[in-house]
């Protein structure tokens, strides 16, 4: 009776035994390990500058298993900070490795942000969680642990821009409300490649409302001028105004930058001087007058040779 009560669970101990049993030494069970080694923008194979402005701008990460297992399934999770953002403006962006990574090796990952423009020039630490599948392999069977680390991401933001505005120049030096100014300059790309759909706008809390020309494309270190005109305000009080202008421009990869410059706006005010008021005259001058009109309506040009003579 005992054996037969027994006997199931003797079977299944048996059963477990030769999934699980393996020989000593036993491998310790820690997981997979890994670390930051590389972050690039732009490609694998082309590095770019990342400025204040930017947007659509690939990032690279590229992470070490320094474990001694290997490990599959590789998702990352980007915490953004308030200085970078994803596509749609979110505080989170993800990626995804599809390969094994055996233990030394690496694995690179692409995300793709946008840069605040008032973020601050520097290098910047964001926080990344990796989640990836443990593969562990004993007699017979293979396993996947999931397992969770983070880590930190250094990221560069330079002030170096792919175009320059310069040579700005205000016409007329001095405007007086409701009046009109003209601005103009010069853009250059000082990129090797060229840069498209590139536009220069123009704003000022003197204008009566923000303006912008469009350029298009621009080739390498060729100079392209630019003007417009734009009206003042006319309840304006006199002073001294800043103007600011942004050239938006996309490279070769689809990566927007921006590029800027400023310059014032002097607005004088207005002088009304009141016009003279005609001399009075006497009585017999306006009598005179109305009689020579009435004379010169009947008469006409006789008129003037009666009174030559």
């Amino acid at each position: 009776m005992l054996l037969v009560a027994y006997s199931p669970l003797l079977i299944q101990l048996n059963e477990f035994s030769k999934v699980s049993a393996q020989p000593p030494p036993y491998p310790p069970l820690s997981p997979s390990l890994f670390k930051v080694v590389g972050t690039s923008w732009g490609t694998l194979n082309q590095t770019m500058y990342a400025a204040p402005g930017d947007t659509n701008i690939p990032l690279f990460v590229t992470v070490q298993n320094i474990g001694n297992r290997t490990a599959t399934g590789l998702s990352e999770t980007l915490f953004l900070q308030e200085s970078f953002t994803n596509i749609s403006g979110g505080q989170i962006a993800r990626a995804f490795y599809e390969n094994n990574i055996e233990p030394g090796l690496t694995a690179t990952t692409r995300f793709i942000m946008n840069i605040a423009r008032n973020a601050s020039i520097g290098v910047h630490i964001l926080r990344m969680q990796i989640d990836y599948l443990q593969i562990v392999s004993g007699t017979g069977t293979t396993l996947y642990l999931k397992e969770q680390i983070e880590v930190e991401i250094p990221i560069i933001i330079t002030g170096t821009s792919y175009a320059t505005i310069y040579s700005i120049n205000v016409y007329p030096k001095e405007v007086t409300p409701g009046g009109n100014v003209t601005i103009s300059g010069t853009l250059v790309n000082t990129a090797t490649s060229a840069l498209s759909n590139t536009n220069v706008s123009f704003s000022s809390p003197a204008f009566s409302r923000g303006t912008f020309i469009y350029i298009g494309q621009i080739d390498p270190n060729i100079p392209r001028p630019f003007s417009i005109t734009v009206q003042i305000q006319r309840t304006l009080t006199a002073g001294t105004y800043p103007v600011e202008l942004f050239a938006t421009y996309m490279d070769s990869l689809g990566v927007t930058h921006i590029s800027s410059a400023k310059t014032t706006l002097p607005i004088m005010q207005q002088v009304y001087t009141p016009s003279e008021k005609p001399p009075e005259r006497s009585l017999p001058d306006i009598v005179r007058d109305i009689l020579w009109r009435i004379f010169r309506f009947f008469f006409g040009s006789l008129a003037f040779m009666v009174l030559g003579d």
